[in-house]
C-alpha cells in the first residue's frame, strides 16, 4: 500500500454502525467507582496535579534535533495512556482495533499513566540523556506538555500528516498558549475546572467564583489541593488572566485563599475525593472538574456544574511523541486517525470528557435515536461546551521552572498553614 493510499484510508476512517454496548459508566459501576465510591478523577486525574520542582535535566526548549528517527511508518506503535481513557467493548478497544485494520500496524496499548508527575519521573532520566523511551505516543496534561517542550523532550509534529486535525479540530484547541501552533501536541480529551454545587443545599444558583468565598457557606465549601487549578481559578476570580499573571498576582491569590481559609469557609482542601464529599452532602459547593460532575449527574441529577462569570480553566490532555521515539510516523498516523469525527464520537461516547472534534456531536445524536444514553452525552455542555462557555475558558499559566517553584511555595502556605 502506498503512503497516499494509507493516508486516504486513515483520513476517511472506518464506518461503524454502532457504539460499544458497555459504557465507561458501566465499567466504573462494576469497579465500584460510581457515585458514592472512589472519585472518577482517581482514575482520570490528568486534569490537575501540582507542578514539580527541580532541575529539568539535559535538554532545553531551544535545542533542535536533526530529524525524526524515521520518515516511514514501521507498522508498530507503543502507546501509553491513563486508565479508562479510551473506548472499550468487553476486553476490546475498538478504536485501537480500527486503527490496526486501517493502517496495518500493531499497537501495544498500555494503561500505565496514573498521574503526570509519577509518569514523568519514570521517563525523565532517559529523556534527559537524549535516549529513547519505550513509548512512541503518550498522553499528558497541558502544563506537563509545556514543561517537556521547555526541556526539549518532545518531537516536532509534521502537520502535513495531520489533515484530519487541521480540518476537524475545534478552534479553541488550535495554537494553544502551552504549545503555540500545536508544534508538539494535539489534544486527546479535555475538561473544565469550575464549580460544582448542589442547589438544594446552596438555596440559590451559583454563578460567581466569589460564591466560594461567601460566609453564608461557612464550612460547606470544597477547594482543591492542586496548585495549578486553585491558583489559576483564583487569579480569574481576581480579574487576572492567568497567562498575564505575575508572581505579584500569585501572591494576591495566595492572600485571598488564606483569608477564605482563616474565615472557616473551607471545609477541606480536596484531591480526588471531593466528588464523594459532594455526593454525601458534606459540602454544598466546591471547585470541580466537569467530567466528574457529568458522571455524578446520572445518579444525582440535581448536581450542577458552572463556569464562573469570571472564567474557568480548560485543561487539555494531549497526545505527544517523546524525543527519539522509534515509530514517530505511526504515532502521527494515530493522532490523525482519532480526529476522524466517527472515531472521535466513538471515543467520546465511552469516555464522556470534552471532545475536541465538534462534528462528533451530530454522530452521537444520530446514535441517540436508538439509545438515549448517547443523546444525553451529545446534548451535555460538559461534553460539548456552548460557545458562551468556551468564551470564558482559559489555559493554565505557562510557568518557567523558577516561577513554578515560587507558585508551589505560595500555595503551600495556603494548604499547609
Amino acid at each position: 500500500m502506498s503512503e497516499n493510499e494509507l493516508q486516504r484510508m486513515l483520513a476517511s476512517g472506518p464506518r461503524r454502525t454502532g457504539m460499544p454496548a458497555v459504557t465507561r459508566r458501566d465499567m466504573l459501576r462494576r469497579m465500584g467507582i460510581a457515585a458514592g465510591g472512589m472519585s472518577m478523577a482517581a482514575w482520570l486525574a490528568a486534569c490537575g496535579v501540582s507542578g514539580e520542582n527541580g532541575n529539568g535535566g539535559g535538554g532545553n526548549g531551544e535545542e533542535e534535533k536533526d530529524s525524526l528517527t524515521t520518515t516511514e511508518a514501521t507498522g508498530q506503535l507503543n502507546f501509553a495512556n491513563w486508565p479508562l481513557y479510551i473506548d472499550r467493548a468487553g476486553k476490546r478497544r475498538p478504536t485501537i482495533t480500527d486503527f490496526e485494520k486501517a493502517s496495518g500496524a500493531t499497537v501495544n496499548y498500555q494503561e500505565v499513566i496514573q498521574d503526570n508527575q509519577s509518569f514523568f519521573g519514570q521517563i525523565r532520566e532517559p529523556l534527559s540523556q537524549g535516549q529513547a523511551i519505550e513509548w512512541d505516543l503518550i498522553v499528558v496534561t497541558d502544563w506537563m506538555i509545556a514543561k517537556m517542550i521547555r526541556l526539549g523532550y518532545l518531537e516536532t509534529l509534521d502537520h502535513s500528516k495531520l489533515p484530519n486535525f487541521e480540518a476537524n479540530a475545534a478552534g479553541i484547541y488550535k495554537d494553544p498558549s502551552y504549545d503555540p501552533g500545536n508544534q508538539h501536541s494535539v489534544p486527546w480529551q479535555s475538561g473544565i475546572t469550575g464549580i460544582g454545587y448542589n442547589p438544594e443545599l446552596t438555596g440559590r444558583e451559583i454563578t460567581s467564583f466569589n460564591d466560594l468565598f461567601d460566609p453564608e457557606f461557612e464550612g460547606k465549601v470544597g477547594m482543591f489541593t492542586e496548585m495549578y487549578d486553585t491558583m489559576n481559578l483564583t487569579l480569574l476570580g481576581l480579574g487576572v488572566t492567568p497567562q498575564d499573571a505575575t508572581n505579584e498576582d500569585a501572591e494576591a491569590a495566595r492572600d485571598k485563599l488564606i483569608e477564605q481559609r482563616d474565615a472557616g469557609i473551607v471545609r477541606k482542601y480536596y484531591g480526588n475525593e471531593y466528588a464523594d464529599a459532594l455526593v454525601r452532602e458534606d459540602i454544598a459547593l466546591t471547585m470541580a472538574w466537569s467530567g466528574d460532575i457529568f458522571q455524578l449527574q446520572f445518579d444525582k441529577p440535581e448536581l450542577q456544574f458552572v463556569v464562573p462569570d469570571e472564567g474557568g480553566i480548560l485543561w487539555v490532555d494531549n497526545l505527544a511523541i517523546p524525543q527519539n521515539a522509534p515509530n514517530p510516523i505511526d504515532a502521527m498516523q494515530f493522532m490523525d486517525f482519532v480526529y476522524d469525527p466517527e472515531i472521535a464520537a466513538q471515543i467520546t461516547g465511552w469516555v464522556n470528557y470534552i471532545c475536541p472534534v465538534p462534528a462528533a456531536k451530530d454522530l452521537l445524536l444520530t446514535q441517540g435515536e436508538d439509545d438515549p444514553y448517547y443523546k444525553q452525552v451529545a446534548e451535555s455542555p460538559l461534553v460539548f461546551p456552548t460557545p458562551e462557555m468556551e468564551a470564558r475558558l482559559h489555559h493554565y499559566k505557562t510557568l518557567s521552572e523558577e516561577d513554578e517553584a515560587v507558585w508551589n511555595d505560595l500555595f503551600g502556605e495556603v494548604v499547609q498553614g
